[in-house]
């Protein structure tokens, strides 16, 4: 009987001891988030990362049109996910904010630069606007290497 108590103690101790958390990744090599969130957190394998626009980080301004913002916002996403011992062939899921649809194609063409063989599930919603009057927002999910 002590041993089945002993056992059935030490998996309480073990089971209390053994917490999940979210962590949350400090990303030196982007531009600082222009409010209170973080550039990414991650769950066990699981990374989210938040919405980037195409801000540059050496100068922290916007970058001109819808091309070079997204190529800054996959820069900046490869960074961010690197950070997070990951890769743009990791990415499950992006979702795409544009302020002109009619951009789709352009954006479109990027992405699939991006892309070769991994094609992550994607959404794309066009809207009203984006902070600090960017064309193109993306975010995404990913996992770890």
């Amino acid at each position: 009987m002590k041993k089945i108590v002993l056992f059935l103690v030490t998996i309480l101790f073990v089971s209390c001891t053994n917490t999940k958390s979210i962590v949350i990744v400090n990303h030196s090599n982007l531009p600082k988030p222009i409010g209170p969130y973080s550039h990414s957190t991650s769950f066990e394998d699981l990374i989210f990362v938040s919405g980037q626009i195409g801000i540059d980080p050496k100068t922290n301004t916007l970058k001109n049109g819808i091309e070079e913002q997204t190529v800054q916002i996959f820069e900046n996403l490869k960074s961010v996910l690197e950070n997070n011992n990951s890769d743009l062939d990791h990415i499950a899921k992006t979702t795409i904010f544009i302020t002109d649809i009619n951009q789709f194609e352009t954006v479109n063409k990027i992405y699939g630069n991006y892309f070769q063989n991994h094609f992550p599930a994607r959404s794309t919603i066009e809207v009203v606007s984006l902070p600090k009057k960017a064309e193109i927002e993306i975010e995404c999910i990913a996992v770890k290497k």
